[in-house]
């Protein structure tokens, strides 16, 4: 089953905060549950799930600024200058250009568009 990206946000906010309440020395279930206000067998989940959390789980990624956009957008521009970026009939190889970039298909869309 999927689960939606709301849904995960809201998990892993529960479980930061679920880690920062046992650094402060909750760790009783019924504590953490009433602290939280979900219920105990949610917190038993979470903490079973904290077990296998990396510290980069913890963190939420944040946005580009206007300037690594823009910076980007220049690089995407560069690239759709060069022949290697297009296949063997001419197209743009899109699929290429979000790979060496890790950026997504929107983003390179959003340069052929001229957004």
């Amino acid at each position: 089953m999927k689960i939606s990206y709301h849904r995960r946000r809201k998990i892993k906010t529960r479980r930061i905060a679920l880690r920062d309440l046992i650094l402060r020395g909750i760790e009783d279930p019924k504590d953490l549950a009433h602290e939280l206000n979900v219920t105990i067998p949610t917190i038993k989940r979470d903490l079973e799930a904290l077990k296998t959390m990396s510290e980069e789980d913890f963190t939420f990624v944040k946005k580009q600024t206007s300037k690594e956009l823009l910076d980007k957008k220049d690089t995407i521009l560069k690239m759709l200058d060069d022949e290697e970026y297009y296949t063997i009939n001419g197209d743009i190889n899109i699929s290429k250009i979000t790979r060496e970039l890790k950026t997504s298909r929107a983003t390179v869309m959003s340069v052929l568009n001229g957004e």
